[in-house]
């Protein structure tokens, strides 16, 4: 009898063991990031996650605005009844700003008074304080183009990239068409990994308002 007793108490204490396994809680920092399990978004800051019985493990997406997003799996055998996520800031967002004119070509009408020798000289003395070196620069044609500037950021292991490219137009006066090429890729790919960015980083945030300064109609 006394045996029997001992086998039921352990088939429950085990039971119990198998079912506190089954149920696992997903804790997030900050408390308003968004929590996806297999692709389902589940709630925000903390959710408690049930396995089906069939289920050996599931995926668990964090996620939050201005901060990397972490994706990682959550097995059934892990002994664990509480999982931090712990999400660091996106360092790519905070070094850069949102621009509607990144990737785009914008057109600015040159002052009256200023010639075409002196206003490709002041454009030259702008984008050689933001770039190293020029890759092409042609007055006679009235085309400029800049090498690739990169930039790495660490924490969301992604780099950036940044070229500009100036050409005259046919305006109603001098005017020439500026392009700020602003592409983003994994800080391990290569150069076909890189695709356009709707944001320039913040070394480049004041070259528009300096251009215009420098010899646009006001």
């Amino acid at each position: 009898m006394k045996k029997v007793l001992l086998v039921l108490l352990a088939v429950l204490f085990c039971g119990t063991l198998n079912l506190n396994a089954q149920k696992k809680t997903i804790r997030a920092t900050p408390s308003t990031a968004k929590i996806y399990i297999d692709g389902n978004y589940v709630g925000d800051g903390s959710y408690t996650v049930k396995f089906n019985r069939n289920e050996d493990f599931i995926t668990v997406k964090v996620e939050e605005l201005g901060y990397v997003t972490k994706e990682f799996n959550v097995y059934k055998s892990d002994t664990r009844k509480t999982i931090g996520v712990k999400l660091v800031e996106d360092d790519s967002l905070e070094g850069s700003t949102a621009s509607e004119l990144a990737n785009k070509y914008f057109t600015i009408q040159v002052r009256d008074g200023l010639d075409v020798d002196k206003a490709w000289k002041l454009l030259s003395q702008v984008m050689l304080d933001y770039f190293n070196e020029m890759k092409t620069s042609d007055k006679a044609s009235g085309y400029m183009n800049t090498s690739w500037y990169y930039e790495t950021f660490p924490m969301a292991k992604l780099k950036v990239r940044t070229m500009v490219q100036i050409k005259e137009v046919s305006s109603d006066g001098l005017a020439y068409q500026i392009k700020i090429f602003s592409e983003i890729a994994d800080i391990e790919s290569n150069e076909q990994g890189f695709k356009p960015w709707p944001r320039v980083t913040k070394k480049f945030e004041p070259l528009i308002n300096e251009m215009q300064m420098r010899i646009g109609k006001n």
